[in-house]
């Protein structure tokens, strides 16, 4: 193994196995806050937090690394959305890491977490129609 080889180093804790809290503020359309749960719920994974922020903003790897980049060496993040704003904190002060540990746990989470598709068996035929345009008379 070539020690630069970041596909076969593995981090020595894996988004999988790190727990979070998060808390969430949500503001109305004029912006005013309506709602401030910092009341910490159960711990969650920070993989399945990657997931959802992969979903939300539509596989943009380069913000969620910057998410990792900032809450893994400092123990807390803040995100902030449209409507919403999130604290994420470690619970462990343990998983605190350095900035090329946090890459390394982002960029695990990215290879487990690959869609493995498999070519299709078959043939497809796909045909797509330009919609009929019925223009007014």
């Amino acid at each position: 193994m070539h020690p630069y080889d970041v596909m076969t180093l593995k981090p020595k804790n894996p988004a999988s196995k790190i727990l979070i809290h998060v808390g969430v503020r949500k503001f109305s359309g004029s912006q005013v806050v309506e709602e401030w749960d910092s009341s910490h719920g159960p711990p969650i994974k920070l993989s399945d937090k990657l997931g959802e922020y992969l979903m939300r903003l539509g596989d943009s790897n380069s913000l969620c690394l910057n998410i990792m980049i900032q809450l893994l060496p400092r123990g807390k993040v803040r995100v902030d959305f449209r409507d919403t704003s999130e604290r994420l904190q470690l619970i462990n002060e343990q998983d605190t890491t350095s900035r090329g540990e946090a890459v390394l746990v982002f960029d695990h989470y990215i290879q487990e977490n690959k869609v493995k598709s498999e070519p299709p068996q078959n043939t497809q035929r796909i045909i797509i129609e330009t919609p009929k345009v019925n223009l007014p008379r």
